[in-house]
């Protein structure tokens, strides 16, 4: 199933997409709910970033080409950091080219959207409690990233830092799935979540057992080789994940 927020009459609401058409979701999205109406066609419908967090939390060095690519150590354990909600950017919208930076990069990642209160779950268990799928940009000032000593907290939590959609997967298997970063048209990411070197389901299952993880809130699941690729104003960043879709993310003019 394909769930997708949309702005319908000035509120954003959730919706199930078939085919062509959005109808509403009748119920709650994050317990039980079935097919309502109608809402409109998907080519009218305005997409909202599909997840509504409290909290983001991303895996860095997660794909061992990337860790090759890095010439950094192979982690034993995953190596999250925090991006706050004010990260979110709705599916196709600009993002002005930040002020503070001279190197902004790109990153494709899959990201699972959490359904339901999560802490102390098992890996076994994880996926469970995940609502959903989407395609995450996992924008990065790495010149900033460099000065701060490699502290994340300026490089990857400035507003509009996270790109999601366009829309959820919900029936998905999320470990063999292809992944591709694509820029100005051009593929400079492609790989598979196979190549993972931690599960999405054992990484939600080691984040809960030290945090809450609520229903809306985000994890980024790393980016393959050749992330933190460099990006330029009036660049088309593109990221495009096996049955989910393409999100896509403009650059505006530095503000």
């Amino acid at each position: 199933m394909k769930l997708a927020r949309i702005m319908f009459r000035g509120s954003p609401r959730w919706g199930v997409i078939e085919g062509d058409d959005v109808f509403a979701v009748k119920g709650d999205v994050y317990g039980e709910f079935v097919k309502g109406s109608h809402m409109c066609g998907l080519a009218n419908a305005k997409l909202l970033a599909p997840a509504e967090p409290t909290i983001i939390v991303a895996c860095g060095l997660n794909y061992m080409g990337e860790i090759k690519h890095l010439g950094a150590a192979i982690p034993k354990e995953p190596s999250l950091f925090f991006k706050p909600p004010t990260t979110v950017l709705d599916p196709g919208v600009t993002i002005p080219y930040p002020r503070l930076t001279e190197n902004l990069s790109h990153e494709a990642e899959l990201c699972c959207v959490i359904k339901k209160t999560c802490h102390y779950v098992s890996e076994a268990d994880a996926l469970n409690y995940v609502l959903g799928y989407t395609c995450g940009n996992d924008i990065g000032m790495m010149d900033v990233l460099q000065k701060d000593n490699k502290l994340i907290t300026r490089a990857k939590g400035f507003d509009m830092s996270s790109a999601l959609g366009p829309w959820l997967e919900t029936d998905l298997d999320p470990s063999n799935l292809d992944i591709k970063g694509i820029i100005n048209g051009q593929v400079i990411q492609d790989s598979n979540t196979k190549e993972m070197l931690f599960s999405a389901a054992f990484i939600v299952s080691y984040i809960s057992e030290f945090m809450t993880l609520r229903p809306g809130d985000v994890v980024f699941t790393g980016t393959p080789e050749n992330g933190h690729y460099p990006v330029k104003v009036g660049d088309v960043m593109e990221v495009d994940i096996q049955g989910i879709g393409r999100l896509t993310t403009p650059i505006g003019p530095k503000i």
